[in-house]
């Protein structure tokens, strides 16, 4: 895989010079971009994690001995290379203390002395990662760190309070906890797909090498996606918080690069004893479900969330009603205008993701009511592969999730566009709302022929015609939507549902309530009410 280098420096003719000297992709290197100082760097350093940097030193805003330090306390394995002036030294042994490759002098630059140079750090990365990457493959599988207590870290997590057992426990891990602690929790990111159990194994090796390159602590995994990792507090001068959070985008920066692994962190703050830790888990997992907000393979700290809003105030009434008016006139933007406020409002709010995902099956309640009695099939082709509220519950990032809708909306109303109020004929179009608004009464075909002044025969013709769906059919899918919402927001029996929406014979309400639904009445609440709750 070719090695990725992004340039530094605020003099435009250096960027496009360096830029073209070399023949990037022969030698098996990927240019990623150019930044004209420190903290522009750092944002196309965050989008496209380059291994090597080649960088000034004099630049504005943020000069290149503090884009070094932010670098190496960051991105510890990214390789600096630093481009100095003659009048630069000083800068220069600064920046060759904190760790960079070596640096060139950009009054005498000569391309070939550059490309070695690259290749020479090129060959010193790659030599360096097969290493890491045996080490990884081949390391004994191991469960958790070589310390004690992770083998009851589990136990400790969801046992509650432990206090009257900590006798039990062996005096190193009492120390350990004693002297404090930080707590990571960290997740494994399925993508779509199982993640191999040699990949998890190879993962838990790859923490057991960090920790002993770079500090000690204890971990375990909790289940198949997530793991618990316990750093002690005892650097002088370095906050145990702060060092977390080295470890974690260190982690998190390998398992990309070594198993493809894509991982989020929460941190909690730090804590003392055993009888802490399921409190701190709690808070450290709150604080990873931030992810679903903010977006996935970053570190996130408990308290950086603020819960704005109460949850009943993310979908408002109102926005529940104009929404039912949308739908019915099929108006996608329309109703993508009142989706935009409602994610707007979730992403300031940040509640508990489960809360969040209750509110989007609620949101798909209101859209499938709304949209079913323009088309039984409407929904078939979209749930091919699965339920739409199962795709619901797989929601793992509010972006995906709107992004979801918004789809959703388009190929409904695509389908239904000939379906919508606003294009059938006038006299259709009175009756259809006529019908929307007295569903409850006995709507026969002659007494609507009546109604719109045509024979009985001809309305049945001119209806299917302009709605694909007959007159019975349209009725009852009205009827049908309306009582699905009764089984949610009531607790009225099915009987008095079926009452309530135009049916008299309650086996016949059951019969076409199933046919359009594909459940049951009951078996429609319990599942959707069993989802939401």
């Amino acid at each position: 895989m070719p090695l990725k280098v992004l340039l530094v420096d605020d003099e435009f003719l250096v960027r496009l010079g360096i830029k073209s000297l070399i023949d990037w992709e022969q030698h098996q290197l990927t240019y990623v971009g150019d930044a004209q100082d420190g903290l522009e760097a750092l944002e196309i350093i965050e989008k496209t994690r380059p291994d090597i940097i080649l960088t000034d030193i004099v630049m504005p805003r943020m000069n290149g001995i503090e884009l070094i330090e932010k670098v190496k306390s960051e991105y510890p394995d990214t390789h600096i290379i630093v481009l100095s002036s003659h009048n630069d030294y000083e800068y220069v042994r600064k920046a060759m203390k904190l760790g960079v490759e070596d640096y060139i002098l950009k009054a005498s630059l000569k391309p070939e002395e550059l490309l070695q140079m690259l290749l020479e750090v090129s060959k010193k990365i790659s030599s360096s990662r097969e290493v890491r990457q045996r080490q990884i493959d081949t390391k004994p599988a191991v469960e958790g760190s070589e310390n004690g207590g992770s083998r009851q870290l589990k136990q400790w997590i969801f046992q509650g309070n432990v206090i009257a057992e900590e006798t039990q426990v062996a005096e190193k891990d009492k120390a350990f906890f004693l002297n404090g602690y930080v707590f990571v929790l960290i997740t494994i990111h399925r993508n779509q797909r199982r993640t191999d159990s040699s990949d998890k194994m190879k993962f838990m090796n790859l923490i057991s090498l960090q920790l002993d390159k770079s500090t000690e602590g204890i971990f375990q995994d909790v289940n198949e996606e997530e793991i618990v990792l316990l750093l002690p507090k005892k650097k002088e001068g370095v906050l145990p918080v702060d060092e977390a959070i080295r470890f974690g985008k260190e982690i998190m920066e390998a398992a990309r690069r070594f198993i493809n692994l894509s991982l989020s962190i929460g941190i909690s703050e730090g804590s003392q004893g055993i009888e802490s830790l399921p409190d701190v888990y709690s808070k450290a997992k709150r604080a990873l479900q931030n992810y679903f907000y903010e977006g996935k393979e970053k570190v996130y700290l408990y308290g950086e969330h603020l819960e704005n809003i109460p949850a009943g105030n993310v979908i408002l009434q109102e926005d529940e009603t104009v929404l039912k008016v949308e739908l019915d006139r099929m108006n996608a933007a329309g109703i993508k205008q009142v989706l935009d406020r409602i994610f707007e409002r979730m992403e300031l709010w940040k509640g508990p993701v489960e809360k969040c995902i209750q509110l989007c099956l609620h949101l798909l309640h209101t859209i499938q009511n709304g949209l079913k009695p323009y088309q039984e099939d409407l929904f078939k082709e979209l749930e091919q592969e699965e339920p739409l509220y199962k795709q619901v519950l797989k929601f793992d990032e509010l972006s995906k999730a709107k992004q979801w809708f918004e789809q959703l909306i388009d190929d409904c109303c695509g389908q239904g566009k000939a379906l919508g109020g606003g294009n059938f004929r006038e006299d259709i179009q009175q009756l259809i709302l006529y019908m929307k608004s007295n569903y409850t009464e006995d709507i026969s075909l002659r007494h609507a022929a009546e109604r719109v002044r045509m024979s009985e025969n001809y309305l049945s013709y001119l209806f299917k015609k302009e709605t694909q769906v007959g007159f019975s059919e349209y009725l009852n899918q009205i009827r049908v939507g309306k009582a699905a919402e009764l089984l949610l927001e009531s607790k009225l029996p099915v009987y008095a549902i079926a009452e309530k929406v135009g049916y008299e014979n309650f086996n016949y309400f059951g019969r076409i309530f199933k046919k359009t639904m594909g459940v049951s009445p009951q078996q429609y609440r319990v599942k959707f009410k069993s989802s939401l709750s």
